[in-house]
């Protein structure tokens, strides 16, 4: 778990830097989905890594269902990612939205398979 907690935290640091960067040359447009980019693999990655970490109490995850929840982390990550470069760009896909949808099937679906083990 501690290494997912400093995985998490280097993927955090990096989306916050990519935000801050790509804001810089978004000529005055911004979208909170940019601006917030850290915040997913910083709430839905370092929280629960620490949470294992400081309540010996829970039993650590199975390999699977980690790699499913790491997977839905990934994918509205990225799809937070593309929907902010999309509205500073002034267009939409629909692609961006099934990506959410999947991340958030993945993320449940980790969580249900942890519960479940």
């Amino acid at each position: 778990m501690k290494k997912g907690m400093l995985i998490y935290l280097a993927v955090s640091l990096f989306c916050l830097l990519f935000s801050l960067v790509y804001n810089q040359f978004s000529h005055g447009v911004h979208s909170p989905f940019m601006t917030w980019l850290f915040a997913w693999p910083l709430v839905l990655g370092c929280l629960p890594c620490g949470a294992f970490l400081l309540l010996r109490a829970l039993r650590p995850p199975k390999r699977l269902a980690v790699n499913i929840y790491n997977s839905g982390v990934a994918a509205l990550t990225v799809s937070s990612l593309l929907r902010g470069i999309f509205e500073i760009a002034g267009t939409a896909s629909v692609y961006q939205q099934w990506l959410m949808t999947a991340g958030l099937i993945f993320l449940t679906a980790g969580i249900i398979i942890y519960i479940w083990e």
